[in-house]
């Protein structure tokens, strides 16, 4: 069977948590936290994850600072991180992408635009990791 991605969904909105959980459980291990210092908190204890999912507009800490402060670590520097916020202006995705964001969802989002998104960053993630395919 093959190994499942873990996505870490920081999401202080619970209905959203929970579309996002159903979306996608089949194909990734999904954790859900409420906020910045919970998504840190968690992959600070060691967990595994390959992707973090994280909304911009949280308590405690927003994902603008969780950008900076996953960015500025040498343990998950190149973690990937995708931006769900609904900020569609170009300034505010500008800001995050410059951050450090790998992609950026507006809200409202189909969730099958979300997973396919993730598996296109893991994926671009993973081919960067072997090199480019041999031609021969």
């Amino acid at each position: 069977m093959k190994k499942l991605h873990n996505v870490l969904v920081i999401e202080d909105d619970s209905f959203i948590r929970k579309v996002l959980r159903q979306t996608l459980k089949d194909d990734f291990e999904v954790t859900t936290k409420e906020n910045g210092m919970e998504g840190m908190a968690w992959l600070e204890e060691g967990n595994p994850v390959d992707i973090v999912l994280s909304d911009i507009q949280m308590p405690h800490m927003d994902g603008k600072n969780l950008i900076a402060m996953l960015r500025a670590s040498p343990v998950f520097k190149k973690l990937p991180i995708i931006m769900l916020s609904t900020f569609a202006d170009s300034d505010t995705r500008i800001a995050c992408l410059n951050l450090g964001a790998d992609d950026y969802i507006i809200k409202p989002f189909n969730p099958m635009e979300v997973k396919t998104k993730i598996s296109t960053v893991l994926r671009r993630i993973e081919t960067s990791k072997v090199g480019q395919p041999n031609p021969d």
